[in-house]
């Protein structure tokens, strides 16, 4: 194989990694982030139950607040009706002390569906008491594990970095400007012919330039996108 082959070989396999490696160094931080949400939303929702318990305990107190209203309401009725003089007065405080025992039925209903809750609530709260600590570890662990991985990373790319300046000073000017140019317009330089296509753009290479490839007697390229063309038979 010609020796600027090899070595523009060389040069796209070690800008491959570089690309794979920057990916994944912009990759990781979202998924940090992630992370560091999947914490918060664990703490929020420890929260969260803490405070709807308080609010729906508020609740029910409230609601005991108006039972006792109206049983005080249903004593001053009850007072009151030994001492109406008409039958349209003593049935009006009949009614009104009806509403009132009614009333606090009702509410009674709306407590009981409340303290059904705030169990609910309560068993919630308990499980997840004994779990968020350890999942709130494991995830952290996970956050530290990522970023030791952006540093390994970081190093990783640098030693790749330093690779391909030492390579690209046994490359010549104009070789390595034609496979910068086809790089940046393909995304790959170089591609491997095995029959009679190319696998850079999937189209027929045409025979007098295969004939040429197959013998090694120079370096070709694609006639349809470019690209160095480098023969391995199957």
């Amino acid at each position: 194989m010609d020796s600027d082959i090899q070595l523009l070989l060389q040069l796209q396999e070690l800008d491959q990694h570089i690309s794979n490696t920057e990916k994944l160094l912009d990759q990781i931080p979202r998924e940090i982030e992630k992370l560091k949400k999947q914490k918060e939303d664990l703490i929020y929702r420890f929260e969260k139950i803490h405070t709807d318990l308080k609010r729906l305990e508020a609740l029910k107190r409230e609601k005991e607040l108006d039972i006792q209203t109206y049983e005080d309401r249903i004593l001053k009725i009850q007072d009151a009706l030994d001492k109406v003089r008409t039958n349209e007065e003593y049935k009006a405080l009949l009614r009104e002390k009806a509403q009132a025992e009614e009333a606090i039925m009702e509410i009674e209903d709306e407590i009981l569906a409340i303290m059904e809750d705030i169990e609910a609530l309560q068993k919630e709260e308990e499980k997840l008491k004994e779990s968020i600590e350890e999942e709130k570890e494991k995830i952290q662990e996970k956050i530290e594990d990522k970023e030791k991985e952006i540093e390994q990373l970081r190093q990783k790319l640098e030693e790749l970095k330093d690779k391909r300046e030492t390579l690209i000073k046994q490359i010549k000017a104009p070789l390595l400007s034609k496979y910068e140019m086809i790089k940046k317009k393909r995304g790959t330089a170089l591609a491997v012919v095995d029959s009679d296509t190319c696998t850079g753009c999937y189209l027929i290479i045409p025979p007098k330039i295969y004939s040429s490839l197959v013998k090694g007697e120079k370096l070709l390229t694609c006639p349809h996108c470019g690209r160095f063309l480098v023969y391995e038979p199957k």
